[in-house]
């Protein structure tokens, strides 16, 4: 069965995380995609954790991709990527603004070259504006949207989230604007330029945040595990590990109330309604840490269910690899190494029900299908093939 995106031809010349994350999703959903590296591999191919010598960022998001070789900088490489550029549906890069301008390739002079291509272009705070030429990165847009001034606990430091969030947002705004743009482009066969930036997919996250400083000149505080408009919300510690558990309104209140055997807590003043107990969640998240004390990680998430409190042990990754439900989902998978062999790894997320994704190719080593791809795709002879060997172009 075909790939929903079957058909579809992308060129990815990104690095690092965002750029080759949407090629990914793309990958997944049956796009063929080639992904472009320098001669000695993208920059993420040598950040540990290593395998091989081969990073795991790259084993994780280049699955479902061909790899090829080439010297961005040699003069032959022009050639090179225009058979690219007018083979491809879609090109991903996230140089720094100006940079592929430098190459020689304006977008206007590649939509010459193939009018119908799609240029999905990430960086750090976009093509324009008084910050375009500064390099970003997830952590930097944490940093300067809010998102870091409000995680973590008000006693400490701002807080950087445990992964790479904006940089997977931001891959996922890109996917989306590619996919925005072959709707668009199948009405009008013509290609657009999506211009997607780490700073602003950090942004959008803020949703109530922005509206509610504008009208209360309110900045959210850093509360740690607590939820800023709702109590009881927070993480538990049991006897074996730690759960979280969230009855933000007044019928799981209750129920929560009935699980614990306090029912007079229900019927208490202080926590009667949302706004109360939000004022008082020190006391509630006091008396809960007693209670879930009493108890081990299983047995209080199985309590709290059977009352259908919504809950979740706080689990380590080691917990994923052999937790049941990920594994009937697909979303624990494991895909085979060219050197290492099978590597678990997150499935695809997007579940189709008539074009399911699929992997077809495991994650390649640097120039894998250099042959492949350079004679069957963007059809050069074999003479000139080698010649590029030669000269090192590729």
């Amino acid at each position: 069965m075909n790939g929903a995106l079957n058909g579809i031809k992308v060129v990815d010349l990104s690095r690092l995380i965002a750029g080759p994350y949407c090629g990914m999703l793309l990958a997944d959903m049956g796009a063929e995609v080639i992904k472009v590296e320098k001669l000695t591999g993208e920059d993420t191919r040598h950040v540990p954790p290593l395998v091989e010598q081969d990073s795991l960022y790259t084993v994780a998001l280049n699955r479902n991709k061909r790899a090829i070789t080439l010297d961005f900088r040699h003069q032959k490489s022009k050639d090179v990527l225009t058979r690219l550029f007018k083979w491809a549906d879609i090109i991903i890069e996230n140089f720094r603004p100006g940079t592929l301008e430098k190459m020689g390739f304006k977008t206007d002079q590649i939509h010459e070259i193939n009018s119908s291509a799609i240029i999905v272009r990430c960086s750090g705070f976009g093509q324009t504006g008084p910050l375009k030429h500064r390099p970003g990165f997830d952590p930097i847009a944490q940093a300067m949207s809010g998102l870091m001034n409000m995680t973590g606990r008000s006693e400490d430091p701002p807080l950087l989230s445990g992964t790479s969030i904006i940089d997977y947002s931001t891959g996922m705004h890109a996917a989306i604007g590619a996919l925005s743009a072959l709707h668009h482009r199948n009405r009008t066969n013509r290609g657009q330029v999506i211009d997607v930036s780490l700073y602003e997919s950090a942004v959008s996250m803020l949703v109530s945040a922005i509206p509610n400083y504008h009208l209360n000149q309110s900045i959210p505080k850093r509360t740690g595990n607590q939820d800023r408009y709702s109590a009881p919300a927070n993480t538990y510690q049991t006897k074996d590990g730690w759960i979280y558990l969230n009855a933000f309104n007044d019928r799981l209140w209750l129920k929560l109330c009935k699980a614990m055997q306090m029912e007079d807590l229900a019927t208490d003043e202080r926590y009667e309604n949302v706004s109360l107990r939000v004022q008082n969640v020190n006391e509630i998240d006091d008396i809960i840490q007693q209670w879930l004390a009493e108890y081990n990680r299983e047995e209080a998430a199985e309590l709290l269910d059977k009352y259908g409190i919504p809950c979740g042990p706080v689990q380590s990754v080691g917990d994923l690899l052999s937790d049941e439900h990920l594994r009937e989902r697909e979303q624990i998978i494991n895909v085979n190494h060219p050197t290492v062999g099978e590597i678990p790894v997150s499935g695809i997320t997007i579940k189709l029900s008539d074009t399911p994704g699929k992997i077809r190719y495991d994650p390649p080593l640097i120039g894998q299908h250099n042959q492949e791809v350079y004679l069957n795709e963007l059809g050069f002879e074999e003479e000139e093939f080698n010649k590029l060997k030669e000269d090192g172009v590729i």
